[in-house]
């Protein structure tokens, strides 16, 4: 079963990724704070090859990134994804989530991944989700000890020192059952 191509939370709107989200998606790959752990800036091209990636992705799995818009004024404020990886050995699918700088630190990154976190295991069926980021991000780091992610191990990802961090159905259950 497909995830949901649109979902809410008490404070967010999440609509699977278009063309009409590349000019927000470019607004943010510009901001040297949220690219600082992204890899850095990206120029028009690579966004746009990055979100005709993203909608593939929706395409061939099911499920995918969706943007994050504050449910209040409708303005967009990041994105969260669900998502294939092979980062740290065996294929498996990632969580992840990007958020504007000037709205850090207000919980809406814990919101939108613990959302995408509950489709993965719920809609989608996953026994385990990861998630990683480089060493030094310790506010994404805080945010998937918050979802419940553990930390399993350092790898590299896209030539960069990440950790990586796993979270199981069972454990998942548990605490959001």
């Amino acid at each position: 079963m497909p995830a949901p191509e649109s979902f809410t939370t008490p404070r967010l709107d999440a609509a699977r990724v278009t063309p009409e989200h590349e000019q927000f998606v470019r607004a943010i790959f510009t901001d040297d704070r949220v690219t600082a752990t992204l890899g850095g800036p990206r120029d028009v091209a690579r966004v746009h090859d990055d979100v005709e990636r993203w909608r593939r992705h929706w395409d061939d799995h099911g499920y995918g990134l969706w943007i994050v818009s504050e449910r209040i004024t409708g303005a967009p404020v990041g994105w969260t994804m669900l998502h294939t990886t092979e980062t740290g050995g065996a294929p498996s699918v990632e969580v992840g989530w990007t958020i504007v700088a000037d709205r850090w630190r207000q919980g809406l990154a814990r919101e939108a991944g613990a959302a995408a976190t509950g489709i993965g295991f719920d809609a989608l069926g996953l026994d385990e989700i990861v998630s990683f980021t480089q060493p030094h991000n310790l506010a994404s780091r805080g945010v998937m000890e918050k979802i419940g992610f553990v930390y399993d191990c350092e790898v590299v990802h896209a030539d960069v020192p990440h950790v990586l961090y796993r979270l199981d159905r069972r454990t998942w259950e548990k605490t959001h059952g």
